[in-house]
C-alpha cells in the first residue's frame, strides 16, 4: 500500500513513459543534440593537404581524440591545484541578519523582538599531520603526469592512424591502377582472339574465355575501386576531415634497405619513450602516494584555530569575540575504515604495478613484431618485385606462342592472372613495410614526424 507497483503514485513524473514494452523498438522523442560540425579547410590548405607530415599536423589539431586527451590533461592539472590548495589555510566569513522573539506562555514574561546582525570571522591552519597533504599532493602530481603521458600517448595514436590510412589508401590507388592495366590488357586479348576467330585461326571457346577473363578483370576493378572509396573515408575520418572529402596523396617511393639497429635496442628506447609505459608508470607512482594517505587520515592532526565576532544589535550593547588556540585532532577507528581504505589502496597499488607489468611486455611485443615485420616486408617487396619482372617475361613469350599456336588460350589467361596478381602483391608489400616502420617507431616512442618520409612530391 505503501509503495505500489501500478497506478498513479507508483510513477507520478510517468518515467516509465520513456520505456517500451519487452522487444518493442520505439524511437525515443527527446531535445535534438546538435553537435559541432567537424571544421572544413579551405581550399587553398586543402590543395596543400597531399603529404603525410601536413596531413599528420592537421590531424593533431582536429580529430576529436586530440581535444578529449587536451581536456582530461587540464582536468589533473586543476586538481593538482586543488590539492596543492591543502597548505593554505581555511578562512571563512560569515554575516547573518536575524530577528528574534521568544514567547512564553503569559505575556508578563515576554520581550520585544531583538534584531541583530552577527559577523565572523575563523581560520583553520593545519599544522601538523604525517604527510597528508604532501602524499596528496604527490598523488595529484603523478596522475597529472600520467595524464600528459596520456595525451602524447594519444598524438602517437593519431599519428600512428593517419599513418595507416596513407599508406592504405596509397595501396588502394596501386591496386586499382593495376586492375585497370589488367582489364586494358584482357580487353587487348579478347579483341585480338575475337579477331583470329573471325579469321578462323581460333576456336569459339577461346573467345568465351577470353571474355570470361575481360569480365573477371571488371569485377576486380569494381571491387577494388569501392575498397579505395573506403580507404578515401578512411584517410579524412582520421585526419579529422569530413568523410566526403577527397584527399590526394603521392605515390609511395621504392624501399630501402631498413638499416636499423637490432631488436634489444628498440627495446631499450620502448621503455624509456613509449608514452603508454611512462603514463602506467605515473599512474602506479600515484596509487604508492595513495597509500601514505589513507595511512595519514588515520593518524592525529595538530591545528591552528582562531575567529574573530563582532554582533550588532538595535536595543542592546553590541558585542565582541574572539578566540585562538591549538586543536589536536585524534580519529578514533571505531569502524575500521581507516584500516580498510589502507588495505584498499594497497591492493589498488598492487593492481597499477600488475597493470604497469603487463603493458609493458604488450609494448615490448609490438615492438617485436613490428621489427621483424619490416624487415621481412623488405624482402617479401623484392621477391614480388622480380615476381612481377618474371611474370611480364613469362606472359609476352605466351602471348608470341599463343599467336603461332604453340600455347592455347588458358595458357595465356593464366599467365595474365599471375601478372596481376604479382603486381598487386607489390603494392601490397610496398604499403605493408611503410605501415610496419611506422609502427616500429610509435611503439619505440619515437616521433613520426621526426623521420623522413618516403612519398614522392
Amino acid at each position: 500500500m505503501i509503495y505500489p507497483a501500478k497506478g498513479f503514485f507508483a510513477d507520478p513524473w510517468d518515467t516509465r513513459a520513456l520505456v517500451p514494452p519487452v522487444g518493442q523498438y520505439r524511437a525515443a522523442s527527446g531535445p535534438v543534440v546538435h553537435l559541432p560540425a567537424v571544421q572544413m579547410p579551405s581550399s587553398k590548405v586543402l590543395e596543400h593537404l597531399k603529404t603525410l607530415p601536413e596531413l599528420t599536423a592537421w590531424a593533431l589539431a582536429h580529430n576529436p581524440q586530440t581535444s578529449g586527451a587536451w581536456a582530461n590533461l587540464e582536468a589533473q592539472a586543476a586538481a593538482l591545484g586543488y590539492t596543492k590548495g591543502l597548505w593554505l589555510p581555511i578562512i571563512s566569513a560569515q554575516v547573518q541578519g536575524q530577528r528574534s522573539e521568544t514567547l512564553y506562555s503569559t505575556s508578563l514574561l515576554n520581550t520585544p523582538a531583538q534584531n541583530g546582525l552577527y559577523s565572523s570571522l575563523s581560520l583553520s591552519e593545519v599544522l601538523f599531520n604525517f604527510g597528508y597533504r604532501q602524499a596528496n599532493v604527490s598523488a595529484a602530481h603523478a596522475t597529472a603526469l600520467a595524464a600528459r603521458y596520456s595525451a602524447n600517448e594519444t598524438l602517437q595514436t593519431v599519428a600512428l592512424d593517419v599513418a595507416d590510412a596513407y599508406y592504405g589508401l596509397a595501396e588502394s590507388k596501386a591496386i586499382v591502377e593495376t586492375y585497370q592495366r589488367g582489364v586494358r590488357e584482357a580487353r587487348m586479348i579478347y579483341q585480338s582472339t575475337r579477331t583470329q576467330y573471325r579469321a578462323h585461326l581460333k576456336a569459339i571457346t577461346d573467345v568465351y574465355q577470353a571474355k570470361t577473363e575481360l569480365a573477371q578483370a571488371q569485377e576486380d576493378l569494381a571491387s577494388a575501386q569501392g575498397s579505395l572509396q573506403a580507404s578515401q573515408g578512411q584517410l579524412a575520418e582520421s585526419v579529422g576531415l569530413p568523410i566526403s572529402v577527397r584527399v590526394h596523396i603521392h605515390r609511395l617511393r621504392p624501399p630501402k634497405v631498413p638499416h636499423a639497429p637490432i631488436v634489444s635496442h628498440w627495446l631499450h628506447l620502448a621503455y624509456h619513450q613509449n608514452q603508454a609505459i611512462r603514463a602506467d608508470l605515473e599512474t602506479m607512482a600515484a596509487a604508492r602516494h595513495n597509500i601514505s594517505v589513507a595511512k595519514s587520515q588515520g593518524l592525529p592532526s595538530l591545528s591552528l584555530v582562531g575567529s574573530l565576532g563582532k554582533n550588532f544589535f538595535q536595543q542592546n550593547p553590541d558585542q565582541e569575540s574572539f578566540s585562538v588556540g591549538l586543536q589536536l585532532n585524534v580519529p578514533l577507528d571505531t569502524n575500521f575504515q581507516a584500516q580498510y581504505q589502507v588495505q584498499k589502496a594497497r591492493a589498488l597499488y598492487q593492481e597499477a604495478r600488475a597493470q604497469a607489468q603487463q603493458a609493458i611486455q604488450n609494448i615490448f611485443l609490438q615492438v617485436w613484431k613490428a621489427y621483424f615485420q619490416w624487415q621481412s616486408s623488405y624482402r617479401a617487396y623484392k621477391a614480388a618485385q622480380s615476381q612481377v619482372q618474371n611474370a611480364q617475361k613469362a606472359l609476352s613469350g605466351i602471348r608470341t606462342q599463343y599467336r603461332i599456336g604453340l600455347a592455347n588460350i588458358l595458357d595465356l589467361v593464366t599467365a595474365e592472372e599471375n601478372l596481376i596478381n604479382a603486381r598487386v602483391t607489390k603494392s601490397e608489400q610496398l604499403a605493408a613495410y611503410y605501415q610496419f616502420q611506422a609502427e616500429l617507431y610509435r611503439y619505440a616512442g619515437v616521433a613520426l614526424l621526426t623521420r623522413p618520409l618516403n612519398t614522392r612530391p
